[in-house]
């Protein structure tokens, strides 16, 4: 054997960022001076050196060097046990290398550091927040995360709530705060708070945060929303003011138009309708005749006051009233009686209830007007020339009720209801 190595310690611990140093006793156990190379072996010889590197023995001679660990302090450089060793090489004699072993252990150490992103952050009802977690330690960190504020108004909700973060490594963990009640209007409200992460084994780390709480209705939703309320406002008025009563004038002159023009077709029609000579049989007074199956029911009444009309006859009046079926008609008439003769000048017809349908009076089977309900509540006619009426014959006003209508202050009817009030002379007829 040309050489031998005996470290002064087979084990060694050394923090990270210190220094540890082993001695190590070289001696040459040959005949002959001999130079010898010192090699270290394993991971630690990244961060270590012996000194000398190199050394010269006589026989018999010996030398103590020194190995120095200097491991950084990194995360990287993990806390554990690490082997090592020191191979002494014979520069003349290389195949009687010998190599000596230990142990070297890292010692651990813990460096935490957490930041809360962003540090202020505003929503309606809630908002989120990350926060970033770096060990530069040497070990694994198990954290636990979670949040406070001093007025209980709002709630926070970590996620993921535990994490264990390696060594080396950055964790980032979502944070969301959120306020117990809405916010509706007014000013925003402000909610400090505070964000833990607590290792198992080391110092809480403390972050400051805030929470602004934006209103519901923010003060440019309430200008905007005044602004449309003034613009409908302002419609609303041009409506009524000005819109409405044009359309409404314009209906009307329409209607007054349209009105205006039926009744002069009409009476046009029964003047060129000549009248029939042939009286029509005699009916009794108040008889009536139902059509397409509908009942009407009614009353009829006539009075003379007795005095002379210019030796042509003596006033008369009668009134016939009846109501009609909704989708049917009736009729219903005044029959001149025996001997006498109806000169009839005016009549009024009434539609009360403001049906809708149609009404026809007719004088000795000639019709005289058509109307249609809806256009009228009340409607009078007269005529120049008296239309003669002879005994036995009829005055008949005949209703086709469509649509019964609403009398004032009642609910709707069930029947159209119609009246025929006549007036004129009746003249005694000469033998």
């Amino acid at each position: 054997m040309r050489a031998s190595a005996n470290l002064g310690s087979e084990s060694v611990s050394v923090a990270p960022g210190s220094t540890a140093t082993v001695p190590v006793t070289v001696r040459n156990s040959g005949d002959t001076v001999e130079a010898y190379r010192l090699e270290l072996l394993g991971e630690p010889a990244e961060w270590a050196v012996v000194e000398p590197a190199e050394i010269t023995l006589y026989p018999a001679g010996s030398e103590t060097v020194t190995v120095t660990f200097a491991p950084p302090r990194s995360a990287r450089v993990a806390a554990g046990e690490r082997d090592f060793g020191v191979r002494v090489v014979p520069s003349e004699h290389p195949d009687a290398t010998v190599v000596q072993e230990g142990v070297l252990t890292v010692e651990p150490f813990r460096e935490v550091t957490a930041q809360l992103q962003p540090g202020s952050q505003s929503g309606r009802r809630q908002a989120r927040y990350r926060i970033d977690t770096d060990n530069h330690g040497n070990v694994a960190e198990d954290l636990v995360f979670a949040a406070a504020d001093g007025t209980d108004q709002v709630t926070f909700a970590p996620r993921p709530p535990i994490a264990m973060i390696a060594n080396g490594t950055r964790a980032e963990t979502r944070l969301t705060v959120r306020a117990r009640r809405w916010h509706w209007w007014g000013p925003p409200r402000e909610y400090p708070f505070t964000a833990e992460a607590r290792p198992e084994n080391g110092q809480v780390l403390a972050m400051e945060g805030v929470f602004v709480q934006q209103p519901v209705i923010s003060a440019g939703l309430l200008k905007l929303l005044a602004a449309l309320l003034a613009l409908l406002l302002a419609l609303l008025a041009l409506w009524f003011g000005l819109v409405r009563p044009a359309v409404k004038s314009a209906a009307k002159e329409a209607v007054d138009q349209n009105t205006a023009q039926q009744r002069a077709a009409e009476e046009a029609e029964f003047a060129t309708t000549p009248p029939d000579p042939t009286p029509t049989p005699a009916a009794t007074p108040g008889s009536g005749s139902g059509n397409q199956g509908t009942q009407g029911t009614g009353e009829q009444g006539g009075s003379g006051n007795g005095a002379a009309g210019n030796g042509q006859g003596e006033q008369f009046s009668a009134a016939i009233s009846f109501r009609t079926n909704k989708g049917g008609s009736a009729q219903r008439s005044y029959t001149v009686p025996a001997k006498q003769t109806f000169l009839l000048t005016d009549f009024l017809v009434d539609n009360v209830q403001g049906d809708e349908g149609t009404l026809r009076v007719t004088a000795n089977g000639v019709p005289v007007v058509t109307y249609a309900l809806e256009n009228f509540r009340n409607q009078d006619y007269h005529s120049v020339t008296p239309i003669r009426v002879p005994a036995g014959a009829r005055v008949s006003m005949l209703v086709t009720c469509r649509t019964p209508g609403t009398p004032a202050n009642a609910s709707p009817a069930s029947q159209c209801r119609e009246s025929l009030y006549l007036n004129g002379l009746m003249q005694k007829t000469k033998r």
